[in-house]
Formats: C-alpha cells, sequence, structure tokens
C-alpha cells in the first residue's frame, strides 16, 4: 500500500506547461503595443488621448499609454508656438524692415530739396480753410475777399444791433448782377 504524497510543484525537470495565448487576447496585446509605438506621433496621440478620455476603463489600465501621449501633444504645442515666433521674427526681418527703410528713405529724398530750397514742408493756401473752421465761416472768409461783398459785410459789423438802412438794401440784389459781369 502505497500511499501518494501531495504534490508541491513540478518534480525537477518536469516543468509546468505555459497557457497559449488565445487569438483575440494576441492580436489585443499587438494592438496596444502598436499604439505605444504610434503615440510618440502627434497624430497617433491625439487619437489616442480621444479614445482613452472617452474609456475611463481603458485608461485606468494604460496609464502610461495616457501620459506619453499627453507629452507628446504638449511637446507639439510647444514646437507650434516655437514655429509661429520663428515665422514672425522672420517675418520682420525680411518683409517689415524692408518696407521701413524703403518708407524712410523716400521720406528723406522727398525732405533735402525742401531743406535746402528753404521752402517750408506745408505751404499755406489763402482758399483753404482753418483747421477746425466750419465750412460756412470758411465760405464766408473767401467771399468777404470780394470788394462787393465786403462792404456789405462791414455794412453788418458796424451796425450789428439795428436793422439794415434802405440804402443798404439795394446793395444786396447789385452783388449777383455785378458778379455775373465779371465772370462774363
Amino acid at each position: 500500500m502505497h500511499q501518494q504524497l501531495p504534490s508541491i510543484g513540478p518534480i525537477h525537470g518536469q516543468l509546468a506547461a505555459p497557457v497559449p495565448p488565445d487569438r483575440h487576447e494576441l492580436a489585443e496585446e499587438m494592438a496596444w503595443v502598436h499604439l505605444y509605438r504610434a503615440v510618440r506621433q502627434p497624430p497617433g496621440a491625439a487619437e489616442v488621448v480621444k479614445y482613452l478620455n472617452s474609456n475611463p476603463e481603458a485608461r485606468s489600465r494604460h496609464e502610461a499609454l495616457y501620459l506619453i501621449a499627453c507629452e507628446t501633444l504638449h511637446a507639439k504645442a510647444l514646437a507650434d508656438e516655437q514655429s509661429e515666433r520663428t515665422v514672425a521674427a522672420f517675418r520682420a526681418i525680411f518683409v517689415i524692415a524692408p518696407i521701413s527703410v524703403l518708407q524712410l528713405a523716400t521720406a528723406i529724398v522727398v525732405a533735402i530739396p525742401r531743406i535746402f530750397s528753404g521752402r517750408s514742408t506745408v505751404e499755406p493756401k489763402a482758399s483753404k480753410p482753418k483747421v477746425g473752421a466750419s465750412r460756412a465761416k470758411a465760405r464766408v472768409d473767401v467771399l468777404a475777399k470780394h470788394p462787393e461783398v465786403a462792404e456789405v459785410l462791414t455794412g453788418f459789423a458796424a451796425s450789428p444791433s439795428t436793422a439794415p438802412a434802405t440804402p443798404e438794401a439795394p446793395a444786396v440784389p447789385e452783388a449777383p448782377a455785378s458778379r455775373s459781369g465779371q465772370a462774363a
């Protein structure tokens, strides 16, 4: 009578046979390996983050993948900012600076003859109204230079509180008649 001893493990030389993974588990593991490789590229990282944000269970199982994907997206954002700053610097150097230099050179070329000729850069014009004056005031100033209108205006200025006398009343109709005579 032979008594059998309890088994305490494989006897030396006898190894336990490994359980072969089924195809589904193997395919799933290969897909995650592929994702770990693809997550280093920004488009792949964006998709992984999008998926893992929508599936919290998968995110808890693959935290390292999620962190790598977030790190990749952050590095891409920093690289994009640096690229924008570089483009802005080159634009300032090669586009804006030459335009500014040309504008300055043009201003100097235009100003040199004015400086040496003694003319001022702004020439006053008699017919141009003063800045800030109304159009009516400017028109009155221009008309005041005409001799017949000046007589009528001085008549009004001499007696502002009194009504114009009868001798001055015919002067107003004569002004348009004499004007048309001068224009012809």
